[in-house]
């Protein structure tokens, strides 16, 4: 639906990524405003474009505009006296990402006064950026009746299907699994390993789903391919000081583009774990120990345990000038590139990627027997809850006094949710769920549609501007709600939760937007899979008991669930299971339906969780 919101100039031959042109002298600078009412009454008032510069503290492709395209003194003169220039930091805003990014960074809208876009591109050379804007005022002159009419009818056909609503049909169905598995097969590049050709993304997702479903189906192909793409895509890995780039131009992973962003660093952290989990590979421990290291060493704030958002790919000199480009910088040794300095760091803290972050040092931490990044990850939640949870506004996304003030974006409330959920399975401690579930209820107050399912990126508020009007749904967000709201159902036992779960993944897949392939099969596998479930019932203070419970959520069992009961604080039951008990520290591994013997040993828990996988693979017992 965004797209139809689009009055695009698609014959355009400027709609494309096109790449700078030289650089000029000095000039007076654009007048940038910020996204505002300031900025669209102005617009109005004056009859104007909007020209709307997405862009990024870490975005090579921004920064080389900014010293060509932004300083050309014909752009600056039509910018500032015929326009009304807009600049807007995608990190800062992830909902006006969502809206008007086309493709990559930087994104060129042209927009009419009153938001709709007009026409949009990505790095544009001085001379395009010109041809571009003339042409763009010459139709707006000459067709502005029509395109403010266009405009206006589409508007009216959002309204019109937000009120139609959508199908009730049940849709789901497990067979949609092996579809996605299908479907990643032929995807996969069995040359270089990852996904699709060049340019080459990590896909953190896709791994997540191949080791899952290899475990579940012992399927020693699907296992291969997490594994072959994960040892071939250490070519972004910066071999000095760790930490992964953003991604490569080339499909051998070659010709890398040097940002490093802490959210691939936590996601791949979380993928490097998982399959150390599977193999006892001490590559892939390694790996994730210098992605660790990375993180502690150049984005870790000192002073507030939380960590920053992300490294530039070139060292900058004056005025933000390149003065070595990430391709020469990175190729140096540690004492050559100190000599030059070190690329600046994003040094702004924003909540969902330090939940991300604080997901992956906390399951890190337990597979890795490295209790400080733990320690450090229950402390990073502990504070952001404190400081930026506001149970009218949801969560804060950054620092109190930056920027707008945004709150309560479904992206932070998800992430931030399942960081607290991980950090109750590592701890036990109830405040981490008892948090999970405040956040829950504000997410369903601010965010659900409570009548057609679904959540919503951000509050539905007035005053909204542009394509914020737009009430969208995003799939890849709502998708991991429902994973959210599943582990929730599953470790309060709360119908409600499992309620919230089926309508929003029943929303998704009726929808019309395309389904995230990887995803999508993982969620829905997980809707139709029943967890393990893992319980130790001896005194906690008994090492053995101690053992149990820490191998129980160390092994590798997607989704599975460890409870520990002490006798001493009442009868060991779960749901209706009253576990037996004979002074022995012991383990059960159960589903919904059944539970093994009693096991008394680390090893032994192993093998009976092996065993039951295996029952459930049969398809009689399915």
């Amino acid at each position: 639906m965004l797209a139809g919101l689009s009055v695009c100039l698609l014959g355009n031959p400027l709609y494309a990524e096109l790449g700078p042109h030289g650089e000029s002298a000095d000039n007076p600078v654009i007048q940038w405003h910020d996204w505002g009412q300031e900025a669209f009454g102005r617009a109005q008032a004056e009859d104007k474009l909007i020209v709307l510069d997405l862009t990024a503290v870490w975005c090579h492709a921004c920064h080389v505009m900014d010293q060509t395209t932004y300083v050309n003194p014909r752009i600056v003169q039509l910018l500032n006296a015929k326009f009304i220039p807009v600049r807007v930091d995608t990190d800062l805003r992830p909902d006006l990402d969502a809206r008007y990014r086309a493709g990559g960074w930087p994104t060129t809208n042209v927009l009419l006064p009153t938001g709709e876009i007009l026409f949009q591109a990505n790095a544009l050379g001085s001379e395009e950026m010109e041809a571009m804007l003339l042409e763009v005022q010459s139709i707006y002159v000459t067709d502005k009746t029509v395109l403010l009419k266009q405009a206006g009818q589409l508007w009216e056909r959002v309204k019109e299907k937000m009120e139609a609503g959508s199908s009730r049909e049940d849709v789901l169905q497990a067979a949609m699994v092996q579809q996605s598995v299908a479907m990643i097969r032929a995807q996969y590049d069995p040359v270089n390993g990852g996904f699709r050709d060049a340019p080459k993304f990590f896909e953190p997702e896709a791994i997540q789903m191949v080791l899952a479903q290899g475990f579940f189906e012992d399927d020693p192909g699907l296992l291969k391919i997490g594994f072959d793409t994960l040892k071939k895509q250490v070519g972004l890995l910066d071999p000095v000081w760790g930490g992964f780039y953003r991604y490569a131009e080339q499909a051998d992973w070659s010709q890398p583009h040097f940002e490093k962003m802490l959210s691939i660093q936590a996601l791949n952290l979380r993928n490097y774990v998982e399959a150390f989990q599977l193999t006892g590979d001490l590559q892939f421990k390694h790996i994730a120990l210098a992605v660790i290291e990375y993180v502690s060493k150049f984005l870790a704030d000192p002073q507030t345990g939380l960590v920053f958002e992300s490294q530039d790919a070139d060292v900058r000199g004056a005025e933000g000038r390149t003065a070595m480009s990430g391709a020469e910088y990175y190729s140096l040794n540690e004492t050559e590139r100190l000599a030059i300095g070190i690329p600046s760091v994003d040094r702004r803290i924003f909540t969902g990627s330090n939940a991300l972050m604080a997901w992956a040092y906390l399951h890190a931490s337990l597979v890795l027997e490295k209790v400080e990044i733990g320690n450090l990850a229950l402390q990073m939640l502990s504070r952001l809850f404190e400081e930026r949870f506001d149970l009218k506004k949801g969560l804060a996304h950054g620092q109190t006094g930056e920027g707008v003030g945004l709150s309560g974006l479904l992206s932070d409330h998800i992430l931030f949710g399942q960081a607290l959920l991980e950090a109750y399975r590592v701890t036990g401690r109830p405040q981490f769920l008892k948090n999970a579930e405040a956040l829950a209820e504000v997410s369903q107050r601010l965010l659900q549609d409570s009548a057609d399912g679904g959540f919503y990126d951000h509050p539905q508020l007035p005053g909204k501007l542009g394509l914020l009007n737009f009430p969208a749904k995003p799939v890849k967000e709502n998708l991991q709600a429902v994973l959210w709201y599943l582990d929730l159902f599953h470790l309060t036992e709360k119908p409600t939760y499992r309620s919230i779960a089926e309508n929003t993944l029943q929303t998704m897949v009726r929808s019309r937007q395309p389904l995230p392939l990887a995803l999508s099969g993982l969620v829905i596998d997980q809707w139709f899979r029943d967890p393990i479930h893992i319980a130790v019932v001896g005194n906690f203070d008994d090492a053995m008991a101690k053992i149990l419970l820490l191998e129980g959520r160390r092994m590798f069992c997607p989704g599975k669930i460890v409870k520990g009961f002490d006798p001493k604080a009442g009868q060991p039951k779960w749901g209706d299971i009253i576990f037996p008990y004979d002074e022995r520290p012991v383990a059960f591994v159960c589903t919904d339906r059944m539970c093994s013997a009693p096991v008394f040993h680390a090893e032994a828990m192993k093998e009976s969780v092996a065993d039951m996988i295996a029952l459930l693979r049969d398809p009689v017992q399915k």
